[in-house]
C-alpha cells in the first residue's frame, strides 16, 4: 500500500460541511435529539453570527447523565479547538492526538463555522485511499 502524504490534504477535503449547530440555551434533550436524528457525535454551539462558542459531544451528554433540563452552556467544552480551512489532515490529526479529542471545528478568518472534522472523517478518508 502506498504512503499517503497527509501534509498535502486540506481538511476542507475531508470535513463535514453540513454542520448541525445549536445555541447555548439548547437543552440536553434537544442536543440528544439532534445527535440521534443526524447520526453525529457532536454539536457545535454557536452565537448569533454562527461563530463557535463551544462544542457538546456524546461524552459530554453521558457525563451529565442526560438531564433533560440541563443546557448546552452547562455541559459544553467552551474552548473548542479551531482550525483554519487551509490546515492539513496531518495538522488536524496532530491536534486531535495531542489534545486527546475527536472533533475540530473549521472556521474562516471571521471565525464563522465552515465545518467539523472528526476522527471518523479522517479514518473514512484514509480507508478510501
Amino acid at each position: 500500500m502506498p504512503m499517503v502524504n497527509t501534509d498535502a490534504v486540506p481538511i476542507t477535503e475531508i470535513m463535514t460541511r453540513a454542520t448541525v449547530t445549536a445555541r447555548a440555551d439548547a437543552t440536553v434533550e434537544v442536543l440528544i435529539a439532534l445527535m440521534t436524528q443526524h447520526h453525529i457525535g457532536c454539536v457545535p454551539i454557536v452565537d448569533d453570527q454562527d461563530r463557535p462558542t463551544g462544542i457538546v459531544t456524546k461524552l459530554d451528554l453521558i457525563e451529565c447523565r442526560g438531564e433533560a433540563r440541563t443546557t448546552a452552556r452547562e455541559v459544553m467544552m467552551p474552548h473548542a479547538m479551531l482550525l483554519p480551512p487551509d490546515a492539513t489532515l496531518a495538522r488536524a490529526a496532530s491536534v486531535m492526538s495531542s489534545e486527546q479529542i475527536h472533533h475540530l471545528l473549521v472556521v474562516d478568518d471571521k471565525r464563522a463555522l465552515l465545518g467539523v472534522v472528526s476522527t471518523f472523517d479522517i479514518t473514512t478518508w484514509l480507508a478510501r485511499q
